[in-house]
């Protein structure tokens, strides 16, 4: 796969594992290496998609049940030990393939983030409180800060406004001025895997069915059984958030698994977004023989 370092993104469900796991058994020397936020781990199996026990002993696999889901892992935790390994399958002669859907731990791993200041739930909680009692307010303190970053923010969207004004008070600096595209490692090779719309959202539900004949919701209640609660992970992950307010009494079962498939549809789309933007990406269908291809320059 000539010198540079092969990575297989796309949206949930696309088909990444399959591609991983055809080149895999092509290729002499390769080891995966998981990008997936939540397959990081211990517990968190059905709900993530996780490759078999098989699976795991068939192919080296990495990035896989690190930790238990009581810290959330962040980008640059990611990026830093993920590094670690492929420079030692290099140094061994083999071939490191990047497997994954979570976009910013990709993007932090090919150097494409920024050094920013890490969240400090506090500081977010606060200035969500401060913008709940008056409406319009992070807007208006991000454009006295700094005008260019408010411009391209909007008014309503809470999310990257708190994530900006964090920036800018942990920093001392303007958010826009710190956002200048990272320090890429050009050594990265990416694959984007396409799908229709039509197609995805039938993978989607197809999957998420499959989850819950597999015993999604005994493994999110086994969990919490264990003592795992709904924050940091747990919540903040597809699938286990819906089941956990079903268990809560908030939702029947049929409304968690409804809303599990709309909320993956949902991210999928954010997920197509980001990688459709990695630098030099080449999209292909799932056919595992033209996602080798891609990534073999052919």
């Amino acid at each position: 796969m000539d010198d540079r370092i092969p990575v297989i993104t796309g949206c949930t469900a696309a088909g990444k594992t399959a591609a991983a796991f055809y080149i895999a058994e092509h290729r002499v020397g390769v080891e995966i290496v998981s990008a997936d936020s939540r397959q990081l781990y211990r517990g968190m199996n059905i709900g993530t998609a996780k490759p078999t026990p098989d699976e795991l002993n068939r192919f080296p696999h990495h990035m896989i049940d690190v930790a238990e889901p009581d810290t959330l892992l962040s980008a640059k935790w990611f990026a830093e030990n993920a590094m670690k390994i492929i420079e030692e399958i290099l140094d061994r002669g083999g071939i490191p393939l990047v497997v994954g859907g979570s976009g910013l731990y990709v993007m932090s791993l090919a150097g494409l983030l920024d050094p920013l200041p890490a969240r400090n739930d506090e500081l977010r909680n606060s200035l969500l409180s401060l913008e709940s009692t008056v409406p319009g307010s992070l807007h208006r303190l991000l454009n006295g800060l700094d005008r260019k970053e408010a411009s391209r923010t909007g008014v309503s969207d809470k999310v990257r406004l708190v994530r900006a004004m964090e920036i800018a008070l942990l920093s001392g600096e303007k958010p826009s001025s710190l956002k200048l595209g990272g320090n890429p490692d050009k050594r990265f090779k990416f694959v984007f895997i396409e799908k229709s719309n039509t197609t995805l959202r039938e993978d989607i539900k197809k999957r998420t069915s499959i989850m819950f004949s597999n015993g999604l919701a005994d493994e999110v209640k086994s969990l919490l059984q264990a003592g795992y609660s709904r924050d940091p992970v747990l919540g903040a992950t597809i699938g286990y958030s819906e089941l956990i307010d079903h268990m809560e009494g908030l939702c029947s079962m049929q409304e968690a698994q409804s809303a599990i498939e709309t909320h993956t549809w949902q991210y999928a789309r954010k997920q197509r977004n980001l990688f459709r933007r990695l630098p030099g990406v080449i999209s292909v269908s799932g056919d595992p023989i033209l996602v080798e291809a891609a990534l073999l320059g052919r």
